[in-house]
């Protein structure tokens, strides 16, 4: 009785921590990552939005600070570019530099553009550096990293007024946008620690 008990809880309280979004779990299993819930966090409700869609969103229980998870698999976008570099017969050329694996910073830059304030017409790509590749597998076990901060389109976030964004991608596994959105810095370099390192990849 109190192992069904405790099976049952399990069941319930799980949605409560991953499953804001269904997709967060089938996301994870497909990219081959793993996330740990940073302690003092809970998870917060998804905002729908134009710029960018995530699958998790938490935030801390005693400061301004709310990070999200952007998950993209890239096994079946290989498997399509695959099929379109192998078929011929359409006389469509095929980009190496536009396989997934190869792809990442370009829609990196792209995600920088849709989630960042932009003032003039021609859209600007907010500076980002990447991150060291030995760190970035040691900490990560991913292939590449970036991370940018800048000020969030209004139609992104509209409470808080900066956002850092990371990007982690790793071959044939996927690529991962978290956003660390917040007021004051002093805030998010104290509580990041905590959370840096809550998604890896397997």
């Amino acid at each position: 009785m109190n192992q069904a008990l405790t099976t049952l809880i399990f069941l319930l309280i799980t949605p409560m921590l991953f499953g804001q979004n269904p997709r967060f779990n089938t996301a994870l299993e497909e990219g081959l990552l793993n996330f740990k819930m940073p302690e003092n966090f809970d998870t917060v409700l998804i905002r729908n939005n134009p710029d960018m869609t995530y699958e998790l969103a938490i935030k801390s229980k005693t400061d301004s600070l709310e990070i999200r998870y952007a998950i993209r698999p890239l096994r079946k976008r290989i498997d399509n570019f695959e099929k379109m570099a192998a078929d011929t017969s359409n006389g469509h050329k095929v980009f190496a530099n536009a396989h997934p694996n190869k792809s990442y910073q370009t829609v990196f830059m792209t995600v920088l553009i849709n989630t960042s304030l932009q003032s003039g017409s021609a859209p600007v790509v907010p500076r980002f550096g990447a991150f060291k590749p030995d760190a970035v597998k040691s900490e990560f076990n991913a292939d590449w990293g970036a991370t940018s901060g800048y000020a969030p389109r209004i139609t992104f976030e509209r409470t808080y007024k900066n956002c850092m964004t990371v990007a982690l991608h790793k071959d044939n596994a996927a690529d991962v946008y978290i956003f660390y959105l917040f007021n004051d810095k002093e805030t998010m370099m104290r509580l990041m620690p905590s959370a840096f390192h809550a998604m890896k990849f397997k």
